[in-house]
């Protein structure tokens, strides 16, 4: 497998998401070769061009790929430039693309599928306006770099939708330092800084997210920086509603093993829905008094307050301080559990749907499997879905995965549990499995589905294809039941959608 990303290791986002793919990809074999594009720092024709003289070499020299990834927009550009003639046929995989157009783009290319980086604007807008309703000028934070020209384009499109937005954009790639340091030091008590990217000045000077953030909160210490994504969130940044590499990782690689396995790329759609946890800084929090009840629900604060020496402190008498430790033993290991609980849950739910995921699937399969009892899988996928995303929209899209997944939860009982494993596949598990049963099931998910789907678009109307297999009924083998549902599956689609497919009644000869 060949990863190509945009940057190296100096950018902080890098490792997080190298972290989420090498996660997503665990428990296959696979040889995955990195190569660094360091393109915040050498984003030139002529840095482009030695680049790909070194890329071909070894391609050429070395040998050909299974998979490619492509990490950030500067790879994927090298990528779809340069797929026909350096690996025509090879799936690509793709994550943290900024520009949703040119995601688009590579996603309808024959093989290839990815997730887009897409931040959360209109939370985070609503987020700044609770926190800091007196602030109402934004300053809008970026670069030169593709990556810094994609976020832009998308913010313009969420300003475009929101006109009474008052906002600056500064566009760091055009102003010295000493320019730069002037503006930040102008700014007042109606100004909050938008931190999209910052990775180069007029001046020629490269920037981390550290020093960038460093060289804001320094020259603008008394204006709040809200930040869209993950990495870096300290150095003088307040945070935000950001968008998680590590997530986003885990997704693009939990993709590349599925198409690893046999799976077709062309079958997973371009994921587009925001993939975000809230994010924020202690020492910025109190600089601005901010609270954590102002905060989201589920948001993380790094160098959180300690309360412990508190506690020491007020109680003087040993035999309180004795029962104040055995209190906060109890009360960590309580909050303990409890976060770890949660963590837990989140891994193994949809954020979209609020549905179990395809992780939490597969533990219970794993689960009735270690059981050794009888289980029945239904496969499920929406019928033309690319379509209602091309006509609609992805935020049409995305509302007909809620409103299937909605439908589908009501179906579940003590016996019957349905998940969203991506895109607009779901599953079903089912116990005490019977040729009736699966019928009786597949049936009651084409009837639910039936009526039309409320949107922000009118009504829609759709139909789903589904193909079931059951354990032993149908395969003796109870790791063989998920490829047995799909090849049912497929069945319906073949047979002209619209229905449901026994594994039991396809033809094998």
């Amino acid at each position: 497998m060949l990863f190509i990303s945009s940057y190296g290791f100096s950018n902080a986002a890098v490792p997080e998401q190298l972290k989420g793919f090498e996660a997503g990809i665990d428990g296959i074999n696979v040889d995955i070769c990195y190569e660094f594009m360091d393109a915040d720092k050498y984003y030139g024709g002529m840095d482009i061009q030695n680049f790909d003289k070194y890329l071909k070499y070894k391609i050429y020299s070395v040998r050909s790929y299974d998979l490619i990834v492509a990490s950030d927009d500067s790879a994927l550009r090298y990528v779809i430039n340069n797929r026909n003639e350096l690996f025509p046929d090879t799936p690509l995989v793709f994550m943290g693309v900024s520009n949703k157009t040119e995601a688009m783009t590579a996603a309808a290319m024959k093989n290839a599928t990815g997730i887009t980086e897409i931040p959360d604007f209109e939370g985070n807008y609503a987020l700044m306006k609770k926190l800091f309703p007196g602030r109402e000028h934004l300053n809008v934070v970026v670069d030169a770099t593709i990556a810094g020209q994609g976020d832009y384009v998308e913010y313009m499109k969420f300003k475009d939708e929101n006109p009474d937005i008052k906002s600056t954009v500064i566009n760091t790639s055009y102003y010295t330092a000493n320019g730069l340091k002037e503006l930040l030091g102008s700014l007042g008590d109606d100004d909050i800084i938008l931190f999209l990217d910052f990775a180069r000045d007029g001046d020629g000077n490269s920037y981390s997210l550290a020093n960038a953030s460093d060289f804001m909160s320094t020259y603008a210490p008394d204006v709040p920086i809200m930040r869209l994504a993950s990495s870096d969130i300290e150095h003088g940044v307040l945070g935000g509603i950001s968008y998680s590499f590590y997530d986003a990782g885990w997704i693009a690689g939990d993709a590349a093993k599925r198409i690893i396995l046999g799976e077709n790329a062309d079958d997973m759609p371009l994921m587009t829905s925001t993939v975000t946890t809230p994010y924020f800084e202690q020492g910025s929090m109190d600089h601005f008094g901010i609270k954590y009840s102002m905060l989201p629900d589920g948001s993380q604060v790094l160098n959180e307050h300690k309360n412990l020496a508190k506690f020491y402190r007020e109680n003087t008498m040993l035999s309180n301080l004795v029962i104040v430790i055995v209190l906060l033993m109890i009360a960590i290991i309580f909050i303990l559990n409890i976060t770890n609980a949660k963590r837990k849950r989140l891994m193994r739910t949809d954020f979209l749907t609020q549905m179990p995921n395809r992780m939490k699937l597969i533990e219970d399969m794993n689960q009735t499997i270690g059981l050794q009892m009888p289980y029945g899988l239904i496969m499920l996928d929406v019928d033309h879905f690319k379509d209602i995303n091309d006509t609609y929209g992805h935020k049409v899209g995305d509302e007909i995965i809620a409103g299937v997944g909605e439908r589908l939860k009501k179906l579940s009982k003590n016996q019957l549990h349905f998940a969203r494993l991506g895109g607009d596949e779901f599953s079903g598990l089912f116990t005490s499995p019977s040729n009736e049963k699966a019928k009786k099931i597949c049936e009651s998910i084409i009837k639910s589905t039936k009526a039309p789907f409320k949107t922000s678009a009118g009504e829609l109307k759709l139909t789903v294809s589904i193909g079931c297999a059951m354990y032993p009924l149908d395969v003796e083998d109870p790791n063989k039941v998920m490829e047995s549902a799909d090849s049912a599956l497929y069945v319906t689609k073949e047979n002209g959608r619209n229905g449901y497919t026994l594994f039991d009644s396809i033809d094998k000869t």
